[in-house]
């Protein structure tokens, strides 16, 4: 009786090893909106979501920037959907060459390292050419600090010279169901 009882208790953490328990959160993207405001500068070829699964939905996205760019600003701002989108939490600005070089903005560097993997965005200023994210999806292991349950907004807008070229919008959800 014993020698079953043992072989039971090992099949069953033998399962619980193999088998990856549903997890409690869902961190999704819903929406992606990218727009060109200076197609003289910068044409984006290809903005979209493309759903894998229930729970999984990558983004891929291609631009071209037509002329090398050594002064990249991001204008990023974040909000939180409670009837309508409200403002919550950043509004900032970061230099891209700067950043690219030595990272110094701590939402930044979690941004950053969510799509680096992505993307071929991986040597400094200037840019030029194709610039690629390729089936970008969103996962918690990057994930320090809390985030509440929710709808937001990603809303970034890029500016060469000072100027504003194009704007990428990105809508995620994350629901963590913990009971």
């Amino acid at each position: 009786m014993k020698s079953v009882l043992k072989i039971v208790v090992l099949l069953t953490i033998l399962c619980l090893m193999i088998l990856e328990p549903s997890s409690p959160v869902v961190f999704k993207l819903t929406n992606v909106l990218c727009g060109s405001y200076n197609i003289t500068w910068v044409r984006i070829n290809h903005c979209r979501l493309k759903a894998i699964n229930r729970h999984r939905t990558v983004f891929n996205f291609n631009a071209t920037f037509l002329h090398p760019t050594k002064d990249i600003t991001s204008h990023y701002r974040m909000f939180k959907r409670e009837n309508g989108y409200r403002p919550w939490l950043v509004n900032t600005r970061i230099d891209g060459c700067r950043f690219l070089r030595k990272p110094y903005d701590a939402l930044g560097i979690f941004l950053f390292n969510i799509y680096k993997n992505f993307t071929n965005v991986n040597h400094t200023c200037p840019l030029q050419g194709d610039i690629i994210v390729r089936d970008m999806y969103l996962t918690t292991d990057l994930m320090r600090l809390p985030l509440p349950t929710g709808d937001y907004l990603l809303a970034i807008d890029w500016l060469f010279y000072g100027k504003p070229q194009f704007a990428t919008n990105v809508s995620f959800q994350f629901i963590e169901d913990i009971l």
